[in-house]
């Protein structure tokens, strides 16, 4: 990723979004809440470190939950893998939905060029490819918001994609790779997030 800017998009216009900063907006989230599992990396560390120690964790069942570990703490539910438990990737998910609520999300947008040499998608491509996104996501503990199909099916040299977090500091601390080069890179047998 490369050349990264903020993306104004049309529907930052209307009513449904409220300005609250310099490229960042406030909205309701309107996603329909039980087609599928949407979790996000817990980002606070106490909380994560008193959640490790509990030993009420359960295995879930069902389609979506059958390989994470879950614990309810505090009228909320939190998840891990079970595959990683033990590891480094051990990591403290939590719901990103209440049904119960309308949660007010922060969202910003971003256009870059993608870089096809450091296996990133084609420019011509209608899909942002998973990597470095993915590991942006992880970084800055937020969550994709709206992938702009219209925009990356029609525009053949960039890629446009949309953030969102209920944490006004996590959009903040993503817009840091405003006017950056974002990569993975190989280094040894690991591959590291780049952002120079």
């Amino acid at each position: 990723m490369k050349n990264i800017r903020f993306y104004k998009a049309e529907k930052y216009n209307t009513d449904k979004y409220e300005k609250v900063e310099d490229m960042i907006y406030k909205t309701i989230d309107e996603k329909s809440y039980g087609e599928c599992l949407a979790l996000k990396g817990c980002s606070d560390a106490q909380l994560v470190s008193k959640l490790l120690k509990s030993e009420d964790w359960a295995q879930g069942s069902g389609k979506f939950l059958e390989d994470y570990m879950i614990l309810t703490y505090d009228g909320k539910r939190y998840y891990r893998k079970i595959e990683n438990i033990g590891t480094d990737d051990d990591i403290v998910w939590e719901d990103q939905y209440d049904p119960e609520e309308q949660n007010i999300i922060y969202v910003t947008s971003i256009v870059f060029e993608p870089e096809p040499e450091l296996e990133e998608n084609e420019p011509s491509d209608a899909y942002v490819s998973q990597y470095p996104l993915e590991d942006i996501l992880d970084k800055f503990f937020v969550y994709c918001e709206d992938m702009y199909e219209k925009e990356n099916e029609n525009d053949k040299n960039h890629s446009y994609v949309e953030f969102a977090s209920e944490k006004i500091e996590e959009i903040r601390d993503l817009l840091s790779i405003i006017g950056k080069h974002v990569y993975n890179k190989l280094e040894g047998e690991y591959v590291y997030l780049k952002i120079e």
